[in-house]
């Protein structure tokens, strides 16, 4: 294992010294040229020594704090930390039609969120809101998870404008600038531009990060055979490369910033060009993506409970389960796409996320430590019921029957009946949905920072009826 990682390491170095990465920000180009990395151009080439340099000021673990200090996180480490959908443009209904959509829909997942102690994070594009402007779409997202939540939250990169917007919006939700920044708040998901590029927007996001002391999570988002060598081998190498030069941005702008070893990989489908999100061709890479976080001490991203399924079905089952298995079978201290995903990445389904849930929930039962001891030995329980008894009627099993053995919540009474199972089924994920609906309580809020809010949004040109609207979800 330490070969593949030392293999991986010394190939990635040599792509970082030829051709080197190229960087589209002149700040950013400045700031490495005048710390003695080799710049030419947009041309970024950096030597082992510099890049070992700038990761040994990288944490290994940090805290990121919610508006409520009890639903803080800690990431690196042993930590497991979830987060729901993010980036999808369309919605699976329950009778399988697709649709745009909506921020009714967005509230409703922050809402559901909110509600569950499976899920960690809210924020982000939880889904992608049709009807808002685009150049205000990721303040109105980050306005409604801070409006109904408290949990820590995902930012949204973006230009200059579109990142400050949202500091200037979470400095107010968390009682000023100073307060905000004495600790991270908000966690950006910045991507590269493979092959080997970070753009403008994800070099801004970046430095307004560093000027906030808010964490960031690189992802080089490779298609094996599309934008990256089809071998998992040679697109860990590409892609290692890119968060390197990534990382060494955040410490060269601020020493210390919390930053996620974030590679993702997935083969490309060469049948369509699209992505294959359930094959297990990525596990191979997967296991590599660990391995390099470890070498480099830093907190690892995993993949997530996705599939390539159109709908909720056997196969957005299985292929949800083994992909999330996988972060529980690895060193994975922050899941994004951890609930609801469909159609690779295209889509959100909520019935697909009830059943992303009831595998968290199992994968987190399966993770309970093993007691042996005299207690759970029963050696007086066995001995009272003696051969040819029974333990159906035992007080032992009374006590313990609500809280030892593992109760579905979405699995229905068996039955012999096919139709009726699947009916069943169905009905019991629209239970589910409603009782976790009903779970959601609207997290405090001062009334000046709420009005604060509201003013800064309509400065910013936020029309009141989508203000309104996320409001009158808190009743």
């Amino acid at each position: 294992m330490q070969n593949i990682s030392k293999q991986i390491h010394n190939a990635s170095l040599k792509i970082l010294n030829d051709p080197g990465v190229c960087l589209h920000d002149p700040i950013v180009l400045n700031i490495l040229k005048n710390q003695g990395i080799k710049v030419d151009g947009q041309m970024v080439r950096f030597s082992e020594e510099q890049v070992m340099a700038y990761l040994a000021t990288a944490p290994s673990s940090f805290t990121l704090k919610g508006r409520n200090d009890l639903r803080s996180i800690s990431i690196g480490g042993n930590s497991r930390c979830i987060a729901p959908a993010y980036g999808v443009a369309e919605v699976v209904t329950a009778d399988h039609q697709q649709r745009q959509a909506c921020l009714d829909d967005y509230i409703r997942i922050a809402k559901l969120v909110q509600a569950t102690e499976l899920l960690h994070l809210s924020g982000g594009i939880l889904v992608q809101p049709v009807e808002l402007d685009a150049d205000l779409a990721g303040l109105v997202m980050v306005y409604t998870a801070l409006t109904l939540g408290d949990k820590p939250i995902l930012g949204i990169q973006g230009d200059e404008t579109q990142v400050r917007r949202i500091m200037d919006l979470a400095c107010i939700a968390f009682g000023g600038e100073e307060q905000f920044k004495r600790c991270p708040k908000i966690l950006f998901l910045v991507n590269t531009l493979s092959p080997l590029q970070m753009d403008a927007n994800a070099l801004a996001t970046l430095r307004i990060c560093a000027e906030y002391n808010q964490a960031a999570i690189i992802t080089p988002g490779l298609m094996f055979g599309s934008t990256s060598p089809i071998t998992p081998a040679g697109s860990m190498v590409q892609a290692n490369a890119e968060f390197l030069a990534g990382a060494c941005v955040t410490q060269a702008l601020s020493p210390g910033m919390p930053v996620i070893y974030g590679c993702l990989g997935s083969p490309a489908d060469l049948r369509t060009g699209g992505l294959s999100l359930g094959s297990p061709s990525r596990f191979a890479y997967k296991r590599m993506a660990t391995q390099m976080a470890e070498k480099y001490k830093l907190p690892n991203r995993g993949i997530g409970a996705v599939t390539d399924a159109g709908q909720v079905s056997v196969q957005s089952g299985y292929e949800s389960m083994m992909t999330l298995s996988s972060d529980y079978q690895y060193r994975t201290s922050i899941v994004i796409h951890g609930a609801g995903i469909l159609n690779s990445f295209s889509q959100f389904s909520f019935e697909q996320f009830m059943v992303d849930l009831e595998i968290i929930r199992m994968l987190n039962e399966n993770e309970k430590p093993l007691i042996v001891d005299e207690a759970s030995l029963a050696l007086d329980v066995i001995r009272q019921a003696g051969p040819g008894g029974e333990f159906l009627t035992s007080p032992h099993t009374l006590k313990h029957c609500r809280t030892l053995l593992f109760q579905p919540e979405l699995a229905p009474p068996k039955t012999n009946t096919p139709k009726a199972y699947t009916n069943a089924f169905t009905r019991s994920i629209e239970k589910g949905l409603f009782r976790l609906e009903e779970k959601y309580c609207t997290p405090d809020m001062s009334i000046k920072i709420q009005h604060g809010m509201e003013d800064y949004m309509k400065g910013c040109g936020i029309q009141s009826h989508i203000l309104e609207t996320v409001l009158s979800a808190k009743e």
